[in-house]
């Protein structure tokens, strides 16, 4: 049986998930509330030149990632492999592996059409200057 504090997280969750307008005032960045996935954990800095999320992406490769713009919500998806060798039995699981997705709101002052993303070191870095306009596919270098 869940315990106070797992049924009040639910009920919350299942809140914002029927009031977006609730979840975008709360979190700027917005959690999936979809069981299988796992959030990465972020950063998302602001500087004069417009923002920059860093997000975890240790052994994730670009071709298992997704990054995708809608309007003012920026969607990064990908797949984190598991780590331990085939054949091989798993004691202790701590990190999370399986598929990821993020989702963000970006300010009316992004520029949509400049974003971009690159994959280093197992930190996947997006910058977006300001000001936004449309929907568009961001390639991961």
């Amino acid at each position: 049986m869940p315990n106070p504090s797992e049924l009040a997280l639910k009920n919350l969750q299942k809140i914002l998930e029927r009031e977006p307008m609730l979840r975008d005032i709360f979190n700027p960045s917005l959690p999936v509330p979809n069981e299988g996935w796992f959030s990465p954990l972020v950063d998302v800095v602001e500087d004069n030149d417009g923002y920059t999320i860093l997000l975890e992406a240790p052994g994730v490769t670009r071709g298992s990632l997704t990054v995708d713009l809608d309007g003012t919500r920026l969607i990064v998806g990908g797949t984190k492999p598991k780590a331990h060798p085939a054949g091989s039995k798993l004691k202790v699981s701590e990190r999370a592996t399986g598929p990821f997705r993020r989702e963000f709101l970006i300010p009316f002052s992004a520029n949509g059409e400049h974003i971009s993303a690159k994959l280093k070191d197992g930190v996947l870095t997006i910058h977006i200057p300001r000001h936004l306009d449309g929907k568009r596919h961001v390639e991961v270098n």
